[in-house]
């Protein structure tokens, strides 16, 4: 990936999976090396993912880019699709005592020691929440009976966890592919009353948020994430956009979006999206939207592209993501270095 920052550019923001990362999820060594020289010369890395902030914790730990006031602090963050910003500091470069009271802190209290997420161990800290638009919760329980009665396990994101109800293996297969994408294994909190498969109906209704009241309680997802087989993504999808939004394809009840790798399906808030996630950053951080460089490769990456300066495809991307890019690399995620 040969990044140019000519003219004006003054930030690039980088999807992770399909982009930035590899076909087994990694961030290359060189690649590594190149962000950081383009850190070196001043400018701005960022990233923009579909990942909880927890999720992209091994990436950011591996770059270790020191804060910068051209960011106003630590590393830029768009996560969860859209849904919250972060400036995010490895403790290398940090004198802050991370509030006591704030629920990533007693999350991290909560954990042993030896746990290996970089949020977890607080090798990284959140400097500041720059945005956070979660799902309200009528949105959060119409979402969960759809998955319920379509049989699938859904995802619940609230702070650095991912909430879970496993009814049957396959529902636990799909969370663990899941958490071996993303390493986020550390991250999945499972909501079933015992260790063994619940499959008695009383234990999910509508009063209980179909098993997940215990998420819920903690607060609303930044972001659910249905879980389904590959061959059902296209069937789930259009499911989930009718039942959220009607007959109109883009309505704005929700946010519904395929996924990719495509075995799942993402519910946001209305008008949450990579572009919009973008754009709030830019305005925290004071670098405006035709100084950014975008890449990308999936459907949740259009409007990203759309809004950057200049959007760039990479050569594996989704052709609906192509037809919108100011450019298509010559390489796949595989192939950059």
């Amino acid at each position: 990936m040969t990044i140019s920052t000519e003219r004006k550019y003054r930030m690039v923001a980088l999807d992770l999976d399909g982009t930035l990362l590899n076909s087994n999820h990694e961030l290359a060594d060189e690649m590594a090396a190149y962000l950081r020289r383009l850190h070196d010369r001043g400018i701005i890395v960022a990233i923009a993912t579909g990942r909880s902030a927890a999720c992209t914790a091994h990436i950011i730990d591996k770059l270790k880019l020191p804060p910068t006031p051209a960011a106003k602090g630590g590393f830029p963050l768009v996560c969860t699709n859209g849904a919250r910003g972060l400036r995010v500091l490895h403790k290398a470069y940090s004198t802050i005592e991370v509030c006591s009271t704030c629920d990533e802190k007693k999350v991290a209290k909560d954990e042993s020691s030896t746990v290996s997420n970089p949020f977890l161990n607080e090798t990284l800290i959140i400097d500041a929440e720059l945005f956070h638009t979660p799902l309200d919760m009528t949105l959060t329980k119409k979402t969960l009976g759809l998955a319920y009665r379509l049989g699938c396990v859904t995802n619940y994101y609230q702070n650095h966890h991912i909430y879970a109800v496993v009814r049957n293996d396959n529902h636990l297969k799909f969370t663990q592919r899941y958490a071996k994408l993303t390493g986020s294994s550390e991250l999945y909190r499972y909501l079933n009353p015992s260790d063994q498969y619940q499959e008695n109906e009383s234990l999910y209704t509508e009063e209980n948020y179909f098993g997940y009241q215990e998420a819920v309680n903690n607060g609303p997802p930044s972001k659910l994430l249905i879980v389904c087989d590959t061959e059902r993504i296209d069937e789930i999808t259009k499911i989930v956009n009718k039942e959220l939004n009607g007959d109109q394809a883009n309505g704005t009840a929700a946010n519904v979006i395929r996924g990719s790798p495509p075995f799942f399906v993402e519910i946001l808030s209305p008008n949450v999206h990579k572009g919009h996630g973008l754009k709030q950053l830019c305005q925290e951080i004071g670098v405006p939207l035709d100084e950014v460089i975008a890449f990308g490769d999936g459907d949740n990456d259009i409007e990203f592209l759309e809004l950057a300066g200049k959007g760039i495809a990479m050569k594996n991307a989704r052709d609906t993501l192509k037809a919108v890019a100011d450019e298509v690399t010559e390489w796949t995620n595989d192939e950059v270095s």
